[in-house]
């Protein structure tokens, strides 16, 4: 084995490097795992030996498609204990000149043996729908453009009824359209849609619409419809919802993300990141809440989550984080050895089982494998019932055609189930017959009960279904002992601003309540509200301890409330608690006719934070002239503060005095932090401040100096002395004596002014470099990432030579780059003494013939070694955690293609690029030539992920003279210096893994 290593240790150039980057449709997925190999065994028998489950669990098939249940994808329960399944055979896309054949299922355990015994189709030729609710005597469904109403109105078990409620959802991608459906607390229908989704939604209240992913809230009595974090600000495909037990809000990503969904629920089109509460290691969907007492009590209250990437039941555990929360994750209640286990949706049933709907399919996307894929499974469909040993399942109460007292009184049960179940029935019966029950009820309760504050939170949930305001209840809540309460009746506040005399006096005790997530929830609320004195009232939540999620809130609010505060706020009609308030909310968003005098007041305001004061300087540096420069630069925080001088940097360069240059050269004192002295530097060569180019100079020059910042110092030097710094530029180039960062640092500075000398200081710097791959990219990037550096570097090298060891490396390196360069490659091939073993040309015959070696013949720890003798596969992608991220994680590639496909993507890598792995190339007016993967676009710049850095880089486009977007990032032809022996063997080395 070690003949074997040395004998292909380097001879390999890059590997792997972005062999697979066309292959996930978005950076950051983790594991191509949704396209398996069918599996051999489809029956119920192979599949439940398939299971490992927790200790303390037992687990039985309760239906299958021997019920019609065949790729199942949504399910929910009715007060009669039946169980309402979707199943969508026409995903994910319906055959040419076929009729839809989808369909709405019902199945019954009518001998109560814990297995389905009865099913009748409900409704069927539906098209592709994704979610469901039952609801007013009927259901809610999402039917691609439309959310729709079925209902039975001749009592025969069959929807005879179908209204279109909204249309215009979006449709470009058939598993991301509406899904989701759920029942707030108060009888909203909330429901999402995914990362490929437009839609724009005519209502009675003006048109909605939603970028990309978002959030719906629909109200039915109000026919109002609302979205919240389109824009995939809060996961590029939500899917699962659910509410805690005091009406907390929780959303699934499709991704591994879990978020805390209440800080987003501001109506604005200000888009912002919501930071997510934990995440699993991979995707999964769906949240289901545990609140029985048939499940173990370690389980009450965790989240478990339908992992069906991984083909497992996940958990996790959430506990209080500030205002928000924050989860962990735990081992898993069921994992599954079948490829073809997908769990997709999880319900707490009404005996207190947990059932599990598994769509039961080796193929769950459509992105990665053909929408006519043979192996798509379009038969099988199950459901699985998972109880607790030794702990008696809930006797669940008779709730069909029950009379409205004996419903309210279930409210006070423990069963979420149950609750769950009331609530619904309650809403659909008329206002007529519920209200005058409600009141009594109300009154019969016992204040000394310990659950008295959560009735009256559930009882308050009947109101808001019906839309009945009722101020006295919400008042009663609103100044509850149970936190949870004063919450809750927030959130209500909110909800009835509209219709209430006077909903900030209710919430201004609950902005500035004791508990931070009952400020958070009035402070969402308070956004509702859209006069002037609204915004007062939110930025009073600054008076105490902030967090990430206040602070997101209180950000999205100043956005949603300012064509109400804006306009009173420039007639000097808006009178803020404290002077700090009104810098928080100017620093947040700076209004476009704010002067500069008035900045400068606020800047002087008592009782500011450093960032607030931080936001304020900058915007005065945007909006004024050199005297305002000078103020902001002679500031004391402003000659420490590295953050403020890093991002005046980025702004258009300004008018700078010499009092002002004075004051920067304060921040340049070798006494000073590195860090400070960094973001001086930068801010000077940004600026072009030459009057302190000598101070520059002098830490450049100084040994005993931070290597970072004498880097730095000779990048600014370039900018600010052009060509006189040449000289000191090449002497430290070519010096042993001279540190390496210092070196590249130079590299970089005669590449910017003169690439034939710097092509010669590169080929010394090469020949110097060690035997690290990321040593001799560091040393080649500075030429070859500028205007004719490639053509310069040639011609060096052709009149130099280096050694193979060092050649092979430079191959390696500019593999790594995923630079295109033939000539260059020629050249490093033939110091290398490398020859080209076949040129191959794309065949599917070859493939095919390939593909039956690697089977018959591929020797998959030859493979690895392969694999393992070049380090700088890992610069791209990750390997078991290790690794790097530009490509996809390869950990279970072989899990998700088949060696056909390995073999077309490394070989072939322009024959199938996927969506958002294209190569951009960019040029900026400097020369500098960026490439990558483009991961975000606007109209002002560009951010791209390279090889070589750990951030995007974040280009102004004002800075580009070109921009092309062509090819994969893998040099054409990088396999055709191995043999088939060795390229068999890769394959096989890679098409294994994931594989147990």
């Amino acid at each position: 084995m070690v003949l074997i290593q040395k004998a292909i240790m380097f001879k390999i150039p890059l590997l792997i490097a972005l062999i697979f980057s066309q292959i996930n449709l978005c950076l950051g997925q983790i594991n191509p795992m949704s396209v398996s190999p069918a599996e051999a065994d489809n029956s119920v028998a192979a599949e439940l030996k398939s299971f490992q489950l927790a200790n303390g669990y037992k687990i039985e098939l309760f239906a299958s498609e021997e019920l019609g249940i065949a790729d199942p994808c949504a399910m929910r329960w009715d007060e009669k204990g039946r169980l309402w399944v979707l199943t969508i055979p026409s995903y994910p896309q319906l055959e040419a000149g076929k009729k839809p054949v989808d369909k709405l299922t019902i199945l019954e355990d009518r001998n109560h043996d814990g297995k389905a015994d009865t099913s009748y189709v409900f409704a069927d030729g539906l098209m592709m729908p994704l979610g469901f609710e039952l609801g007013h005597g009927g259901v809610y469904l999402g039917e691609q453009t439309e959310l729709v109403f079925l209902k039975d109105t001749d009592g025969d078990g069959k929807a005879d009824k179908r209204e279109v409620l909204m249309a215009g959802f979006g449709t470009h991608d058939s598993h991301q359209t509406i899904n989701s459906f759920l029942w707030s607390p108060g009888g909203e229908l909330f429901f999402s849609q995914g990362h490929s989704i437009y839609s724009r939604v005519e209502t009675a209240w003006g048109i909605e619409k939603a970028d990309r992913a978002a959030i719906w809230r629909y109200r039915p009595l109000r026919r109002q419809l609302d979205n919240f974090l389109d824009g995939s600000m809060a996961s590029v495909n939500p899917w699962g919802m659910n509410f805690g037990e005091w009406g907390e809000m929780f959303h699934k990503a499709n991704d591994p993300e879990l978020f805390y969904t209440v800080p987003g629920l501001v109506k604005t089109a200000h888009r912002a990141l919501l930071p997510p509460i934990g995440k699993l290691v991979i995707k999964g969907s769906i949240i289901e809440i545990i609140r029985t007492k048939h499940l173990p009590d370690d389980l009450k209250g965790d989240f478990v989550i339908a992992g069906y990437y991984n083909n497992k039941i996940e958990r996790m555990r959430v506990t209080d984080d500030s205002s928000g929360y924050k989860a962990r994750l735990l081992d898993p209640i069921l994992s599954s050895s079948s490829r073809s286990f997908r769990p997709i949706d999880v319900k707490v049933g009404p005996d207190g089982a947990l059932y599990v709907l598994d769509w039961y399919n080796p193929i769950i996307g459509h992105y990665q494998a053909s929408m006519r894929h043979p192996d798509r499974d379009k038969t099988h469909g199950r459901i699985w019932r998972i109880t607790a040993t030794n702990r008696p399942l809930v006797q669940p109460p008779k709730l069909a055609d029950q009379p409205v007292p004996v419903l309210l009184d279930q409210l006070k049960s423990d069963e979420h189930w149950v609750r769950y179940q009331v609530k619904r029935l309650l809403a659909e019966k008329s206002l007529k017959e519920v209200r005058p029950d409600l009141t009594e009820w109300v009154e019969k309760l016992d204040p000394k009960d310990s659950h008295y504050e959560h009735h009256l939170m559930e009882i308050t949930g009947v109101f808001e279904s019906h839309e009945v305001v009722n101020e006295a209840l919400l008042k009663q809540l609103a100044t509850g002992k149970e936190l949870g309460a004063r919450a809750y009746a927030a959130h209500v506040a909110g909800r009835w601003s509209d219709r209430l005399p006077n909903a900030l006096a209710i919430l201004e005790p609950l902005v500035n309540d004791q508990n931070s997530r009952v400020r958070l929830e009035a402070l969402v609320a308070v956004s509702t509200v859209h006069r002037p004195e609204a915004m007062v009232l939110a930025t009073q939540v600054l008076d105490q301890p902030m967090d990430k999620f206040l602070r997101y809130a209180l950000e999205k609010t100043a956005y949603a409330l300012q064509e109400a505060w804006e306009p009173a706020l420039k007639a000097d009609q808006l009178a803020f608690k404290k002077p700090a308030h009104l810098a928080w909310l100017v620093s947040v968003l700076p209004p476009s006719w704010y002067t500069p005098e008035q900045y400068r007041k606020l800047i002087q305001t008592e009782s500011r934070s450093p960032e607030v004061r931080r936001s304020l300087l900058l915007s005065l540096a945007k909006t004024g002239k050199a005297p305002d420069i000078e103020f902001v630069l002679g500031q004391s925080s402003a000659q420490t503060d590295a953050v403020l001088l890093e991002n005046l940097s980025k702004l258009d360069a300004k008018p700078v005095s010499a009092l002002a240059a004075a004051n920067l050269k304060t921040s340049l004192a070798p006494t000073k932090t590195a860090e400070l002295n960094i973001a001086a530097i930068q801010l000077a060569r940004a600026w072009k401040i030459k009057p302190v180019a000598a101070t520059i100079n002098l830490l450049a020059t100084n040994n005993q100096i931070d290597q970072r910042v004498r880097a730095e110092g000779l990048k600014a030097l370039v900018e600010l002395n052009g060509g006189a710094v040449l000289p000191l530029l090449q002497k430290l180039a070519v010096s042993s004596e001279t540190p390496r960062i210092i070196r590249l640092a130079s590299l970089k500075g005669i590449s910017e002014l003169d690439v034939t000398l710097a092509a010669n200081a590169t080929v010394k710097e090469m020949q110097r470099s060690g035997g690290s791959v990321n040593d001799m990219r560091d040393a080649i990037a500075p030429v070859i990432d500028q205007r004719s550096g490639i053509k310069a570097l040639v011609a060096a090298l052709a009149k130099t030579v280096l050694s193979k060891s060092q050649a092979r490396l430079a191959l390696e390196a500019l593999a790594t780059k995923g630079i295109n360069a033939p000539e260059l490659s020629a050249r490093l091939n033939q110091l290398a003494e490398e020859r080209t073993i076949s040129a191959r040309k794309y065949s599917p015959d070859y493939v095919e013939k390939l593909a039956k070696a690697v089977k018959e013949q591929g020797d998959a720890k030859r493979g690895e070694l392969i694999y393992q003798a070049n380090p700088s596969c890992s610069a791209c992608h990750t390997l078991n955690g290790k690794g790097g991220t530009i490509g996809p994680n390869l950990s279970a590639i072989g899990r998700g293609l088949s060696s056909r496909e390995i073999i077309t993507e490394v070989l072939w890598p322009n024959q199938n690029i996927k969506e958002g792995y294209n190569q951009v190339r960019v040029e900026t007016k400097k020369g500098e030539i960026i490439q990558g993967i483009k991961v975000f676009e606007t109209a002002d710049v560009i951010h791209i992920k390279t090889t070589a850095a750990t951030k995007n880089r974040v280009i102004d486009k004002k800075e580009l003279t070109s921009q092309t977007e062509n090819g994969s990032l893998m040099p054409t032809g990088l396999m055709d210096t191995y043999s088939e022996e060795d390229v068999r063997d890769l394959i096989r080395y890679l098409s294994e893994l994931g594989s147990n």
